[in-house]
């Protein structure tokens, strides 16, 4: 077992990979690098700024910003003195924001700019320090380009202080409070170590492979466990570069201008390009169609040799390249042309998708886990996939299924409990050391893990059967034309959804079959758009039981944001909060 911590196994890599890429970020149009030293640097004099302003072991501090390198440096020199760093997503509420400051009071503040700033003086909290990664005018605040000017001057002695500090930080020291941002109730702050995340990036990079060359392009929040452990620490205890995507909308972009290698990502991106090709080839012509259609088919022979482990024979072998050559380089061009390998999670990703990627030569490994695991518990990587499975348990992680079909786990990313909360802790830890992760799911019989639901999901209808929604709603939402899909029916006679439609690919049904689709309220009710929808939800869960499919629906008048808090800031849909802002368009299905 590894007994470093992760800033110790980040600056062995400054020493090793002194010169090599690190950081990059995109400003005034042109990519700008940051080495390993440069950053080592950074990180090392602001480290001795924090503990200059009397930050010390345990102490409190809180990062309110989007993906940036400012963050990641900060981040790192919170921890290198064995400060705790409170991550907050910057899309959250003021009521959110103000939880989670008075929970855990942090006692400096780091926020990216002005309109951040703004926030928090509404709310009212008050800080020792607060550091702005851009520059504005107003009293009271700290510049950060202002501490780290001159960082390659640091002398003999602040190294040794630096040096010494970080030695004093230990594994099972923490490295962060994270409040989960949860489908239900209020968010519990998930204690996490050095210990918990080193042994899961040991552990899943066994699986798979990260080495020096590789590059990484983060757009996932880095607040989120999932992109700051896959997409940050990962890459800096395996010497790899991270560029930062400028936005959510320019991911495309960036990916042709960095050519990553790697991409840690959530199920909608790719249900987003998915959509794209499906609605192009839905407008182009009859033989455009019938290519494409014969290359997915002769695509799915990738599989057959990469995830079956089968020979080609030589005219399977020459469909491959045909395919490859016609329609399928396209698409890998349109990642930046270098796209390896994938990580998928945060939420489950359809099988339908998975197959259309590795047919086009771009492999997704799927994993599973949660904030409170750091957050990987399984992962499928070469020589070891199952598609539409999670993976099996990556190296020193014990899963079990309960009698009721909860997946617990056990292992050493196995949180430290939830932060001034005992109680909530002893509900999900055992006295065996198991955490009880609330998923329904099975092992196959070589285990790879299946998930079927969350356990608070499950719909119980009037009737008594039971229902998983995510199978149902993942089927729905194969559409191109439709974005989001909630399942309804508990204690209800029959199942029901609301459904948001993919604005974007539905405006070209609307001007082709003239329908007007201003105003939206008015659009979502025309008849002729309720039955196009009708025959597509009809067409996507024919294979389920009766009971299971959708008898009525509702299509919203509007969009899910997380600005009304009815998505997480990792773009999954809070159930519970879907149904209260929609209780009356629910009611009146029923009541019909």
């Amino acid at each position: 077992m590894c007994e470093k911590t992760i800033p110790e196994l980040f600056f062995e890599n400054v020493d090793r990979f002194s010169e090599r890429v690190a950081l990059m970020s995109k400003r005034g149009g042109v990519w700008e690098k940051k080495s390993y030293r440069k950053v080592g640097n950074i990180v090392r004099k602001l480290s001795l700024m924090l503990n200059a302003w009397g930050v010390r072991k345990g102490d409190h501090v809180a990062i309110i910003s989007e993906n940036r390198e400012e963050w990641v440096i900060t981040d790192m020199a919170i921890i290198s003195i064995g400060a705790i760093n409170v991550p907050i997503y910057p899309t959250l509420s003021e009521e959110q924001i103000r939880f989670i400051l008075e929970d855990a009071r942090p006692r400096i503040l780091f926020l990216s700019g002005e309109e951040l700033y703004g926030k928090i003086e509404k709310i009212g909290c008050r800080f020792e320090k607060v550091v702005t990664f851009e520059q504005f005018q107003t009293d009271g605040v700290v510049f950060f380009q202002d501490l780290i000017k001159d960082a390659d001057r640091i002398n003999e002695d602040s190294l040794a202080t630096f040096t010494s500090l970080m030695k004093e930080v230990s594994p099972d020291d923490l490295v962060c409070i994270n409040y989960t941002s949860g489908t239900t109730g209020k968010p519990k702050g998930v204690m996490l170590t050095h210990r918990n995340f080193v042994f899961d990036i040991l552990n899943s990079t066994k699986i798979v492979k990260i080495v020096p060359e590789d590059r990484f392009l983060s757009f996932l929040p880095l607040s989120h466990v999932l992109e700051r452990m896959g997409g940050y620490y990962t890459p800096f205890l395996c010497g790899a570069s991270i560029a930062f995507a400028e936005s959510l909308e320019k991911i495309v972009e960036n990916m042709k201008e960095v050519s990553p290698t790697i991409l840690v990502s959530v199920p909608r991106l790719f249900e987003k390009i998915y959509s794209g090709v499906l609605t192009n080839i839905e407008s182009a012509s009859r033989l455009k169609k019938k290519i494409f259609h014969w290359s997915v088919r002769a695509g799915k022979l990738r599989i057959k040799k990469e995830v079956g482990g089968a020979k080609l024979n030589a005219l399977e072998r020459f469909k491959l390249s045909v395919a490859d050559k016609l329609v399928f380089s396209k698409l890998r061009e349109f990642t930046g042309g270098k796209l390896e390998r994938f990580i998928s999670g945060g939420a489950p990703l359809s099988k339908e998708i998975a197959e259309f990627f590795w047919a086009a030569g771009m492999k997704i490994y799927e994993g599973y886990g949660l904030t409170e695991t750091a957050p990987v518990l399984t992962l499928n990587g070469p020589g070891r996939v199952r598609l539409g499975s999670v993976g099996k348990a990556i190296p020193g992680t014990e899963i079990k299924i309960a009698r009721d079909g909860e997946i617990l786990v056990k292992g050493g990313q196995v949180m430290k409990g939830y932060y001034k909360n005992e109680e909530a802790t002893r509900e999900v830890i055992d006295g065996e050391g198991f955490f009880h992760t609330g998923d329904i799911g099975y092992l196959d019989e070589e285990g790879f893990l299946f998930i079927t639901d969350r356990k608070k999901n499950i719909i119980v209808t009037a009737g008594g059967k039971n229902v998983a929604p995510q199978p149902v709603e993942d089927a729905i939402k194969q559409s191109p034309y439709i974005a989001e899909a909630i399942l309804v029916g508990d204690g209800r006679k029959f199942i029901s959804a609301l459904i948001v439609l993919d604005r974007e690919n539905i405006r070209g049904w609307a001007l082709e079959n003239g329908v007007e689709m201003e105003p939206y309220e008015r659009f979502v009710r025309d008849e002729r758009l309720v039955e196009f929808i009708s025959k597509e939800i009809e067409r996507r869960t024919e294979r389920f039981s009766n009971f299971e499919r959708v008898k009525k629906f509702r299509i919203l008048p509007r969009d899910l944001t997380m600005e009304e808090n009815e998505l997480t800031p990792s773009l999954k849909v809070r159930r519970r909060v879907v149904l209260e802002h929609f209780a009356d368009v629910v009611d009146e299905m029923y009541r019909e």
